[in-house]
């Protein structure tokens, strides 16, 4: 049975002259595929770091959509994409481990 989960996902950049589009939520959303599951976008920026990105999604298990939230972002920092130059980071649902959630990953 298909879930929503809430995945962060850092993009990085080290480059003071790489700068984070205002409507990067809209862009990451134009990325996505009708098979990503992909419900909402969010972003939280840190300057001089770069963004969090908070994707909503429908998936299978916890696994499957960390895996997805880091495909899509992913497609953002090829050349062609709208952050080239950056790098995807962690992956994962960080909220579940400080509460002793950590067991119901399923991985």
């Amino acid at each position: 049975m298909r879930g929503v989960y809430l995945v962060h996902t850092e993009l990085l950049n080290r480059k003071a002259e790489l700068c984070i589009p205002q409507n990067l939520a809209d862009l990451l959303r134009a990325l996505a595929r009708p098979g990503d599951g992909v419900e909402h976008v969010v972003v939280h920026p840190h300057p001089g770091h770069g963004v969090t990105v908070g994707v909503y999604l429908l998936a299978d298990r916890l696994l499957d959509a960390e895996r997805t939230a880091a495909r899509l972002c992913g497609r953002a920092v090829t050349p062609i994409g709208p952050l080239p130059g950056w790098a995807v980071g962690r992956s994962e649902a960080p909220l579940l481990a400080p509460y002793g959630l950590d067991d119901v990953m399923d991985y």
